[in-house]
C-alpha cells in the first residue's frame, strides 16, 4: 500500500507542471540528438578500432537516456496530467 501512495504522489507531482514537462521533452530530444551524433561521428571520423566501438557504445547509451528522458516529459504532459485531473475530482 505504501508503494501505491508513493506512485500516486510521484504522478501528481509530474502532472502538475506542464512547463517543466516540455523542458524535459526538449532536453531529452537534444540528449538523443547528441548521442546519435556521437555514433555517427565515431563511424565516419575514427578509424576502425576498439576505441571507436566504445565511443559508439557511449553514444548509444546517451541516446537511450535521451529517449527515456523524452518519454518522461511526454508522459508528464499527457498521461500524468490526465491522471492528475481524474484524481483531483475524486
Amino acid at each position: 500500500m505504501n508503494i501505491k501512495n508513493a506512485l500516486h504522489h510521484f504522478f501528481m507531482k509530474l502532472g502538475n507542471n506542464p512547463r517543466l514537462a516540455l523542458a524535459r521533452m526538449i532536453q531529452g530530444g537534444l540528449l538523443f540528438a547528441f548521442g546519435v551524433l556521437m555514433v555517427m561521428v565515431s563511424d565516419q571520423v575514427l578509424i576502425t578500432s576498439t576505441s571507436q566501438e566504445i565511443i559508439a557504445l557511449i553514444g548509444l547509451a546517451i541516446a537511450a537516456c535521451g529517449v527515456l528522458w523524452t518519454v518522461v516529459g511526454y508522459l508528464s504532459m499527457s498521461v500524468f496530467r490526465i491522471y492528475n485531473m481524474i484524481k483531483k475530482k475524486d
